[in-house]
């Protein structure tokens, strides 16, 4: 964005902050996308942006907070009016983590699904030139994500779908478009979806939508964290592809374009276990046996945090006792018939 196009506290008139805080970590986190709220603004002379934004801080100033809430403010005529700025904690995002973790880009937009202001490219373009700048100057993370991501609230209201279908992507096309429809394909968007720790970005909310449609079970949140990897590996496991519960560009296109089989929603008992080998794995001592190997890497495709090294030890038994709890089955540490069984037909939760 050119320096005309960029609107300083100054220029339009903001007062200053009763305190700043720089105890943030946005690069754990990134931006998240505000509008204005419930109703139609209907501001078409851009004269009246700057007055806007004043009132926006009076109303934040007059209330809790010890500045405008928001890191920047966009209006639909382009223009980028500075907020909190880069480095500085914001107060838009509704919880003591959330403010940490993100900033707040707020679109000078409001109304229902019926009355919703226009959503120029100009106000895209700035939208955009925000989330480049706080990644490049303020130290952002790659997520983008809707208030509503964050907390309970109807924030940013049509925004969201620009959110959800990447439109707020810097580098991304810039005329405005409707995200695809349920169950149309969206080319990968170049983001690896992995855990830990938990990746959070618009990305991991499309893949959700797609693998629930398909008839998991699994939260549609934006956070791609144990759960999604969990249904990640099954997944895997069950297109014959790479099992390494990671969404890259083959499993993100197998989410739409391979065959649908029943069961889904993480049920493997469609699988069939291998016969027990008629060794007790304990711990301590050691057992070292083959079918330890089998076992530690059926516990890794399921989900499970352990080496495949064919030794049963203290990691191994700590994975056990915790998936026989899980299952309901006897809580001994101990892979015997049962538990070996279980490790292949048992729902992935």
């Amino acid at each position: 964005m050119t320096a005309s196009r960029l609107i300083t506290r100054a220029a339009w008139g903001a007062r200053a902050p009763k305190k700043v805080s720089h105890d943030i970590r946005p690069g754990d986190g990134g931006v998240a996308v505000h509008h204005i709220g419930g109703s139609p603004l209907a501001i078409t002379d851009h004269a009246q942006c700057s007055s806007l934004v004043r009132s926006v801080q009076n109303t934040h100033m007059n209330g809790e907070y010890d500045d405008i809430a928001y890191s920047f403010l966009a209006c639909s005529h382009g223009y980028l009016f500075e907020g909190r700025g880069y480095g500085v904690r914001t107060g838009a995002n509704g919880t003591t983590d959330a403010n940490d973790r993100f900033y707040a880009v707020c679109a000078l937009t409001g109304g229902t699904s019926s009355t919703y202001d226009p959503i120029t490219t100009d106000l895209t373009e700035a939208i955009r030139t925000a989330v480049a700048g706080m990644r490049s100057l303020g130290g952002a993370g790659a997520a983008v994500v809707g208030h509503r991501d964050l907390t309970a609230t109807e924030c940013p209201g049509a925004l969201y779908a620009y959110v959800r279908s990447g439109r707020f992507e810097p580098g991304t096309a810039p005329d405005p478009q409707d995200p695809p429809p349920p169950g149309q394909e969206i080319p990968w968007p170049g983001v690896l979806l992995q855990y830990p720790p938990v990746t959070v970005h618009w990305s991991a909310r499309t893949w959700q939508q797609q693998m629930r449609t398909r008839g998991w079970t699994i939260g549609v949140d934006g956070a791609y964290g144990e759960r999604s990897r969990r249904v990640c590996l099954a997944f895997q496991q069950e297109k014959g592809l790479t099992v390494d519960g990671v969404v890259g560009p083959e499993t993100w296109q197998a989410a739409w374009r391979a065959p649908v089989t029943a069961p889904a929603d993480g049920d493997t008992s469609h699988l069939d276990a291998p016969p027990w080998p008629g060794v007790l794995f304990t711990y301590p001592p050691f057992t070292r046996h083959p079918a330890v190997t089998t076992w530690q890497t059926r516990m890794r495709v399921r989900g499970w945090s352990l080496d495949a090294d064919g030794v049963y030890g203290s990691r191994s038994r700590e994975v056990c006792l915790a998936f026989q709890k899980e299952k309901g089955l006897t809580a001994d540490g101990i892979v015997g018939p049962a538990t070996w069984q279980a490790a292949w037909t048992a729902r992935i939760t």
